[in-house]
């Protein structure tokens, strides 16, 4: 049975960080010439995660939510992840605070306390709003056939792409599920430098993209210190499928993919690897690229052999804790 262990940021900060006006993810992503490309218009994201709270930065980007299981709770977010990850997913920018990858997206947030069961509906329900992704920050221990696997064959069968955080170092030793499930996009976490931190995030042989997760702020009220983690690193893989989605509505949810994958920054060794994956995406590219006809996305055929290479082991499920980076 899986367990849920929803973990709050600590620190030893008592004064919230001002986000500069453009975070350094925003360039090292070049997302203002991408932006000139794509805003992500009216693309709905499924964020299934801790809830989001009420946020000026997200004004105009929240579709009504639901919880899982529905215990009729105050909608909200007690801890703060979700609303992390809404606004670096769809943070209107408003008065100088975050812009997410994709401002004009929009959120379908769907707020998690319960176990497995509740999992599986939540990704469900999202796909039934109309989302064109979904964004899964939590993870699991490997199994070889998980209770995930319904929703993400559900997912598939309605063209939606599936993104999700491949686990944290301390919390962590591999990729965990549903990150290591076919067809799901597992990302790790670089740093500003594009260097993969391995006291951050974990690799391995599911590994799809890489993205900024280390040293994250945003504007959220009541957030300190700049935080690390491969949700970060989800949230604005998220955001850049949502841009895609939006330039190219014709292409499918396999097709979008591939189109990150052609255009994404190889980093550490030639192809894919274990830490980049196919490499840091890269939205302006992918944006400015055009797609190729319609056929067998090649990346499907390597991700397909590396899920097969994945340990099965037990373990529980936990929200991917956004921590500081560890100093250097």
């Amino acid at each position: 049975m899986y367990r849920f262990l929803l973990l709050a940021v600590t620190t030893a900060l008592t004064v919230p960080a001002a986000p500069a006006a453009e975070p350094y993810w925003a360039g090292q992503l070049e997302l203002p010439r991408a932006w000139q490309l794509s805003e992500g218009a009216d693309i709905r994201i499924g964020l299934i995660d801790t809830g989001v709270a009420a946020d000026p930065d997200l004004a105009g980007a929240m579709l009504p939510g639901a919880d899982f299981p529905d215990v009729g709770a105050p909608a909200g977010d007690a801890i703060g992840h979700g609303t992390t990850m809404a606004l670096l997913i769809a943070g209107r920018g408003i008065g100088g605070g975050t812009r997410g990858v994709a401002p004009r997206a929009r959120i379908l947030p769907a707020r998690l306390t319960g176990g497995a069961e509740d999992a599986v509906a939540a990704v469900r329900w999202a796909v039934d709003q109309g989302a064109k992704v979904v964004n899964i920050s939590l993870g699991a221990g490997h199994s070889g056939e998980t209770d995930y696997d319904s929703a993400l064959a559900y997912a598939k069968e309605h063209d939606v792409v599936v993104v999700a955080a491949a686990g944290n170092v301390g919390e962590d030793s591999e990729v965990t599920s549903p990150a290591d499930r076919p067809g799901v996009l597992a990302v790790s976490a670089v740093d500003r430098s594009g260097r993969f931190r391995d006291d951050v995030g974990v690799s391995g042989p599911a590994i799809s993209f890489a993205a900024p997760g280390v040293d994250i702020s945003t504007s959220r009220p009541g957030e300190r210190a700049p935080t690390s983690g491969t949700s970060q690193a989800t949230a604005l893989v998220s955001g850049a499928v949502a841009l895609v989605r939006a330039r190219y509505p014709e292409l499918s949810a396999d097709e979008v993919t591939d189109q990150l994958a052609r255009t994404a920054k190889d980093l550490g060794a030639p192809g894919r690897d274990d830490r980049y994956g196919f490499g840091l995406i890269d939205p302006l590219a992918a944006l400015s690229v055009t797609p190729p006809s319609s056929g067998v996305p090649w990346w499907a055929v390597a991700l397909g052999i590396a899920a097969g290479l994945a340990v099965v082991v037990g373990g529980a499920l936990v929200f991917r804790r956004r921590r500081r980076a560890a100093p250097g």
